[in-house]
């Protein structure tokens, strides 16, 4: 059985590590393009049914989803590392810290709407169309040349799909905050935010910690497309740096 966190690039720069959660239909092979940039431990998160775990039965629901990744993942580990979910991840992320019991070096949610602020039938289908336009890039497809093979086509559509489902009878997280930063990021011309209304701005309520929330460039996940590796990295940077603006001081 492949472990559900792989190490997908180190270095020797000083920091905390990250841990990236994939968005619904994606695999951990999404991140490799970011990996190769990041100068920094980045490791990949793999959900069962998905990837190199594709002969795993997948998870039924985003709460048995996040139950198995925290069994195998370390609690002093974990609470050193940075988690950055992309859609369905930022879920995955906030509920894989709960069961955990203990909180990450600061949560980043990319392109996720605030669980206390969905609408969870209306995101899933919002979340289709997006994700459709998602799988047009090579970059975040779970198989490359997949668009020269409908046998590709049809496994990318059902991870997408399975994934979907899960969205769409996941009701939210229990009611607790983390004691973390966490910074929210989404697109300009994201389709789920279409109504003008900053969902992101929501997950101020799950920190007891800082709170950034930033509106970047590009349509849904549009910080993922290839190219935008260094730009990326450098937000996360200069989030990092506003957390420590923000932390109070200790007398």
């Amino acid at each position: 059985m492949t472990a559900a966190l792989t190490l997908l690039s180190t270095s020797d720069r000083r920091g905390p590590g990250y841990l990236l959660f994939p968005p619904a239909g994606g695999t951990m092979r999404t991140f490799d393009p970011l990996a190769d940039a990041a100068g920094a431990d980045v490791w990949g998160v793999e959900y069962p049914g998905h990837g190199e775990r594709l002969v795993e039965s997948p998870a039924k629901t985003v709460e048995d989803l996040a139950t198995h990744l925290a069994g195998e993942t370390k609690r002093d580990w974990f609470s050193r590392t940075v988690a950055i979910g992309f859609g369905m991840g930022a879920f995955v992320a906030l509920e894989t810290a709960q069961r955990l019991g203990v909180a990450p070096a600061a949560l980043i949610v990319v392109d996720a709407c605030a669980p206390q602020r969905r609408s969870p039938d209306k995101n899933a289908k919002a979340s289709a169309s997006a994700m459709g336009r998602v799988f047009g890039r090579t970059g975040l497809t779970p198989v490359a040349g997949y668009r020269d093979s409908p046998e590709s086509w049809e496994y990318a559509l059902d991870l997408l799909l399975g994934d979907l489902q899960l969205l769409n009878t996941y009701r939210g997280p229990v009611r607790s905050r983390l004691a973390c930063p966490i910074a929210a990021i989404r697109g300009t011309d994201d389709p789920a935010f279409a109504s003008g209304d900053d969902a992101t701005g929501g997950w101020r309520v799950w920190t007891s910690g800082p709170f950034v929330g930033r509106v970047v460039p590009g349509g849904h996940l549009g910080v993922l497309e290839p190219g935008r590796e260094a730009e990326f990295w450098a937000r996360i940077r200069r989030l990092e740096a506003a957390f420590l603006d923000l932390q109070p001081e200790v007398a």
